[in-house]
């Protein structure tokens, strides 16, 4: 009898073990975590400073592609302005292609066949100019002066035009992609008779 007393404690013990671990089990199971509050304040303190290392990154990205726009736009401009000066220092040999062709004059054959050299040269370099953004700034007789695009050289006493009338282009305006590279020198009326006609000598 005694003996399955002691036996009987002994299943009893292991049965208390044993649903001691499976209620460990279950607990383990629970979607209910339990955490020391350094623990929480801690993990806190890294969801934030995730945040800032995220937002810092998405600055730095924006900064960069705003970066590489700016570095296109400049290049842009490097290409289209990199050959103003030479350009630039071709205006008065077009100048003098123009200056030539209006003195060619004559109808024989050999007149002809020099003007008509010297028009394809013209062509040929006014092709490659335009083809790199150079444009002729229009000039037209009778229309209003505008001080961006012109410079008047002449004024000349006209009643019969309004104040500041072209009457004339002494030597032709360019403009290099968009910006003006030289304005086209002009005379243009005046109603005043006091105002005696100055003419700037072009060089």
């Amino acid at each position: 009898m005694v003996l399955n007393m002691k036996e009987e404690k002994k299943e009893a013990k292991k049965t208390a073990r044993e649903s001691e671990k499976n209620d460990s089990v279950e607990t383990n199971d629970s979607e209910t975590v339990e955490i020391k509050k350094a623990e929480l304040m801690e993990l806190q303190q890294k969801i934030a400073e995730l945040a800032q290392l995220e937002d810092r990154f998405l600055r730095s990205a924006a900064d960069f592609e705003n970066a590489k726009k700016r570095l296109g736009r400049e290049r842009e401009e490097f290409v289209k302005f990199a050959l103003e000066d030479l350009i630039y220092n071709l205006l008065p040999v077009l100048d003098n292609f123009n200056f030539a062709l209006s003195h060619i004059v004559g109808d024989d054959e050999k007149t002809r066949s020099m003007r008509e050299g010297f028009l394809l040269i013209q062509k040929q370099l006014l092709q490659v100019l335009s083809e790199r953004g150079l444009k002729p700034i229009e000039t037209l007789t009778g229309k209003h002066f505008n001080p961006h695009i012109h410079e008047a050289v002449s004024s000349v006493f006209d009643p019969e035009q309004p104040e500041g009338t072209i009457l004339e282009e002494v030597q032709a305006g360019y403009e290099l992609n968009g910006k003006l590279l030289r304005p086209a020198k002009v005379k243009i009326s005046t109603r005043s008779k006091n105002s005696e006609e100055k003419t700037e000598e072009l060089t």
